[in-house]
């Protein structure tokens, strides 16, 4: 097994044909400084180089207590990270699993709030007619007569009937999935004891109980042939992730308790996920006042941020060294570009402007992380965006805040 950290090399002096296609590492001269060589990037995880060999990726050593499970939370507080967090990583369950102890605090958590947030969402449990059997007192819907002979006539049971009819239910195959993965969750999350899992169990609870009227039996072939409606896009998602689940823990809830230190080859893109967590912490503490990702034609800011008293550009960087480091050059220029494009400008407000127009610049703002040792908090809250910023020396409205990662 192949281990790394964040951007580091290992030792590959040419160009292999067997890593050409892996998601960890790339081929590439990061520096002046330094060789060519296999890197590895800003994101995480475990994955197959052969069906011997395998690479495990995992955070920077000054970064290496994150409470995932923190940074999750936060990410499913609103909806719209909700609906993107799927694109910042992606797990392979048709491949062995990994041996990855350091690895296990992320992608089982990552899964089970995933997939809690979505549901979590689903304002309505979808209904369908279920087929029922049952021996009645009185008819309803068709008589069994094979089955109502053996059991009631032979003995005697004039009162009864046996009887086989439809229900319109929430009762459903799709529901019983859900229900069955949120059994799974909620069994994971009893095994931790952190304050973020607090919150965690607490949404757990809450989203079993709306499937109170709802069985847990399901079947492995049902699991494995269930679609959903294409109408119904919460449960598409919900579904997928159930499935995923269940799978994960081999369809056996004994197992959820029992990992051995494996995982599921996966990865997960660490740069997206800080720019969820900061967009969860924004949007709790000033809703309505931050656009997400704007499209313009200089490409798209992280953030907008737009009140009566104050506009700004922001966006986050997973670089720590920016504590006590100046800004790269390349970032300067993307943020340069985005403070001139018109499309951003008459979106914060600024009116009567063309190409003619002389303005001063946007302020921009670079959201940095490092890992503090004291419980992180949403630094946002109680105070404004211009309080927070501190200024770049020798730049004109470019400014920097650090915004910690929480940790265990």
């Amino acid at each position: 097994m192949i281990q790394l950290r964040e951007h580091e090399r290992f030792s590959a002096e040419k160009q292999d044909d067997r890593y050409s296609g892996l998601k960890l590492v790339e081929w590439s001269k990061p520096g002046d400084q330094v060789p060519w060589g296999y890197y590895a990037s800003f994101i995480i995880g475990a994955e197959w180089i052969d069906e011997q060999e395998s690479l495990v990726v995992t955070t920077k050593r000054d970064m290496e207590h994150i409470d995932f499970l923190g940074m999750f939370m936060t990410c499913f507080s609103s909806d719209l990270a909700l609906k993107a967090f799927s694109n910042i990583y992606s797990i392979d369950i048709d491949k062995p699993t990994i041996k990855a102890p350091a690895l296990q605090s992320v992608v089982s958590p990552l899964i089970v709030l995933h997939f809690l947030g979505v549901v979590s969402r689903i304002k309505e449990l979808k209904k369908g007619y279920v087929r029922r059997s049952e021996n009645l007192k009185k008819v309803k819907g068709r008589i069994k007569i094979l089955k109502n002979e053996r059991l009631n006539i032979a003995t005697k049971r004039y009162d009864r009937v046996f009887c086989e009819y439809d229900e319109y239910s929430v009762d459903i195959p799709e529901n019983r999935l859900i229900k069955k993965a949120l059994l799974f969750s909620q069994r994971f999350l009893q095994r931790l004891n952190t304050q973020s899992s607090t919150a965690a169990k607490l949404l757990s609870s809450q989203t079993l109980a709306r499937f109170s009227c709802v069985s847990d039996e399901v079947e492995i072939r049902q699991v494995k042939q269930m679609h959903a409606h294409k109408l119904f896009t919460d449960y598409n998602e919900a579904i997928r992730l159930a499935k995923l689940i269940l799978r994960m823990f081999d369809y056996n809830i004994s197992k959820v308790d029992n990992t051995k230190g494996k995982v599921v080859p996966f990865w997960l893109d660490m740069s997206l996920l800080y720019e969820h967590y900061v967009y969860g912490l924004l949007h709790e503490a000033y809703p309505g006042k931050i656009t997400y990702q704007f499209e313009c034609k200089t490409g798209k800011p992280d953030f907008l941020y737009k009140s009566d008293e104050y506009k700004a550009i922001l966006d986050t960087k997973y670089i720590p060294k920016y504590e006590d480091k100046s800004l790269d050059k390349n970032v300067i220029w993307q943020l340069s570009g985005y403070s001139r494009d018109l499309r951003i400008l008459k979106h914060l407000g600024y009116k009567n402007i063309d190409e003619e127009t002389p303005m001063s610049s946007v302020p921009c703002v670079i959201i940095y992380p490092k890992e503090e040792k004291s419980q992180a908090r949403n630094p946002f809250l109680g105070k404004s965006i211009k309080e927070l910023c501190s200024p770049v020396r020798g730049l004109l409205l470019f400014y920097k805040i650090c915004v910690p990662l929480p940790v265990l």
